[in-house]
């Protein structure tokens, strides 16, 4: 009988652990989507079918696992999360003008830039009506701190990539506001719901930070590695968009003065053709960037599983001890 996956053990245990919320987080997801108004209908019930891993849910109800608490409030807060993340995925993909999302066409490429964007800021308006009824601050705050940290950090990327330019300090600010943040508030809130006493609130909260990078290198790395239909979006798809990443931003470093001279030239280009982003990804894998970015990527995990350490053993602990393994080890 073949050893089974990090990622089939990681189903079985999220599963066990947190199914059924899992199952009534979708149930609101669909409640929530619901509209008199038929595009917002089409629209919300073509997202939600789209699925995804719902990483977001499942460390924010984890989390209040391991704090402490579970049931129907953990469930709404989760809704949440998903769906301020999901209106995050289908702004981004506006200006990213990406055509895939999740290895379907994006609600951009189906619905056009201006649907998009007004049901994105439904979608948003949705996310905090839900938190104002829920009518906890600390709550509250948590997530309007991530949502300005990932709005400011989105424009920051814009700025930096019409200038052409990003270092890997640059970069690392970035997927710290724009992606950690955002998981880590999920994480906190998860712990806030616990009453968690103060030391795991804040180990939780860097938990979901260290996670958060380690998801987000690990993402870009597989731009120049994955297989597409895994993937769920066009590989290369940060380069196209012209955005620069760990692996490219090592390259960039690393390449000789011809083969700098060369990559420059073709980075400057408005649009690259498939054989020049091939020319660029075999570079960055000869100049082991991806291999860079990935121990990268490694690093924050292990710092993430020892975040964990100040709660005792548990199921619930050991599961985001998995969460944190499978973020950097997963093909898509």
């Amino acid at each position: 009988m073949p050893t089974p996956t990090l990622e089939q053990v990681l189903k079985e245990r999220v599963a066990g652990l947190v199914g059924e919320d899992l199952e009534a987080v979708e149930a609101e997801i669909r409640r929530e989507l619901d509209s008199p108004v038929a595009l917002i209908g089409e629209m919300g019930g073509y997202i939600a079918g789209a699925g995804g891993k719902r990483l977001r849910p499942i460390l924010l109800l984890l989390a209040a696992r391991l704090a402490g608490a579970h049931g129907p409030r953990a469930v709404r807060l989760a809704c949440v999360v998903e769906l301020l993340h999901t209106a995050t995925l289908i702004h981004d993909d506006v200006v990213d003008q990406a055509p895939l999302r999740r290895g379907r066409p994006s609600a951009n490429a189906q619905w056009g830039d201006d649907a998009s964007v007004l049901v994105g800021d439904h979608l948003y308006s949705k996310s905090f009506a839900m938190l104002v009824r829920d009518n906890d601050r600390a709550v509250l705050e948590t997530l309007a701190r991530a949502t300005v940290s990932m709005t400011e950090a989105e424009v920051f990327q814009l700025q930096l990539k019409r200038s052409g330019v990003t270092s890997e300090a640059d970069y690392m600010r970035i997927i710290t506001q724009k992606t950690a943040s955002f998981i880590s508030a999920c994480c906190r809130i998860g712990a806030l719901l616990g009453a968690a006493p103060g030391p795991q609130v804040e180990a939780l909260t860097r938990y979901g930070l260290d996670v958060g990078v380690a998801f987000q290198i690990s993402d870009d790395s597989l731009d120049f590695v994955a297989d597409e239909a895994r993937f769920g979006k066009a590989i290369g798809a940060d380069l196209r968009e012209g955005k620069r990443t760990l692996p490219l931003i090592a390259l960039l470093e690393r390449a000789k003065p011809i083969e700098l001279e060369r990559v420059w030239a073709l980075l400057r280009r408005r649009a690259l053709e498939p054989v020049e982003l091939a020319e660029i990804r075999q570079l960055v894998l000869e100049h082991e960037g991806v291999a860079y970015a990935r121990a990268r990527a490694h690093a924050y995990a292990r710092k993430a599983k020892a975040d964990l350490e100040i709660f005792p053993p548990s199921e619930e602990r050991e599961t985001l001890a998995l969460v944190a393994d499978f973020v950097v080890d997963r093909d898509r």
